[in-house]
């Protein structure tokens, strides 16, 4: 292996000219990159088995650096951070490069298993016509089952005496009855939202039917919410609601990326006293950042594959991410664990909502720009 990367470096430097390609300035052998415009001193023009083993030499040298990387970073919370900070830099990926790894990885995972019409799932009640007919009889079964158990006990005795605690018991069976009642509102009004969404979507997309007309057929529906847009915003929306969920999803990662700085600030404002520099933090948060990444897209995978166990993944993914995050603190901070606690419920609570803040602002400029 060494003697493989040490041709490569040959072939590279046997590669160099003696004049820089962009200025025209003389170079010698030695010289890498040109004194004048600064341009790589490199011949391009290769044959491909040159071209090949280039691409070879930089793949395994990045190999190398990956599998050392991986140990530091799920093992031992906060080692990659104090490694860079101290000035070792070759030694594991650089925290730009392996936050845009991750991130690319969350963001792919998100991108595939968010349906293209989950805007239709949500405004027609995320139930088929089926689902609703099963759920009913379900339910109607239940409610048969229930008031039938209940007139065995008043008819048996069993339920004697109750009227004194004040309990009416003809008001019970009229209850229990009910819910049959409650149950077809609750399948109507969910047929009757289905049916709507529907009609709009079919009125949204034909040509002959005005801006103006659709907003009166909008504002009689349960659908008029404003948002602060115009009837053809509106209309675009319905008409194009996968469009709207593509649009987000690809802002998302601008999002993420653009929160990070504020992520920092809020490191570095509650470690103000210490004599570390911001641009540590940001470092800092570069790593916690990748691995959430890391973990709540193999959460996302998981759910989305196998709807197996949903409420224990989620909440055993937080509460790992949570737990990295502040063993990352105290390796990073050194700081005792009751302040380094304090602290990081303290940028929990304004990272969370700024995080909130920023994917309502998101959704919205998606809204009104996809």
């Amino acid at each position: 292996m060494v003697n493989f990367l040490q041709n490569s470096s040959l072939l590279k430097n046997s590669r160099k000219l003696n004049h820089c390609l962009n200025c025209g300035n003389e170079l010698g052998q030695e010289v890498n990159f040109c004194p004048t415009c600064g341009q790589e001193n490199k011949d391009e023009k290769v044959s491909i088995f040159r071209f090949v083993e280039d691409f070879i030499s930089n793949y395994l040298n990045f190999e190398t650096v990956f599998f050392q990387t991986l140990p530091a970073f799920f093992i031992h919370p906060g080692k990659l951070t104090n490694t860079f900070n101290e000035g070792k830099r070759k030694k594991y990926i650089h925290p730009i490069r392996l936050y845009l790894i991750t991130s690319l990885f969350y963001f792919f995972i998100i991108a595939l298993v968010i349906p293209v019409d989950l805007v239709d799932k949500i405004m027609t009640g995320e139930l088929t016509p089926e689902q609703i007919e099963n759920s009913s009889d379900g339910i109607v079964k239940l409610n048969t089952q229930a008031a039938a158990t209940f007139d065995s006990l008043k008819n048996s005795g069993q339920l004697d005496g109750v009227e004194e605690l004040g309990i009416n018991l003809d008001s019970m069976v009229m209850n229990t009855q009910s819910l049959s009642d409650l149950d077809d509102f609750v399948q109507d009004t969910v047929e009757q939202s289905r049916n709507d969404w529907k009609k709009l979507r079919t009125l949204s997309i034909n040509p002959e039917i005005s801006d103006s007309a659709f907003n009166m057929a909008l504002s009689k529906t349960s659908f008029n919410a404003s948002f602060g847009l115009e009837s053809h915003q509106k209309r675009k929306f319905v008409a194009n609601s996968g469009l709207f969920i593509t649009s987000a999803a690809q802002n998302l990662p601008f999002m993420m990326f653009l929160l990070l700085p504020f992520f920092a600030f809020f490191l570095w404002l509650v470690n103000i006293r210490s004599k570390k520099y911001y641009v540590e933090h940001l470092i800092h948060g570069l790593h916690l950042h990748a691995f959430a990444y890391v973990i709540y897209g193999l959460a996302i995978l998981w759910i989305a594959k196998t709807h197996i166990g949903v409420s224990t993944v989620t909440i055993g993914a937080f509460i790992g991410v949570s737990t990295y995050a502040y063993i990352s603190m105290l390796n990073v901070l050194k700081q005792g664990w009751f302040k380094t606690l304090i602290k990081f419920w303290i940028i929990g609570f304004f990272y969370i909502t700024a995080i909130a803040l920023a994917l309502s602002i998101e959704l919205y400029i998606s809204l009104i720009t996809f």
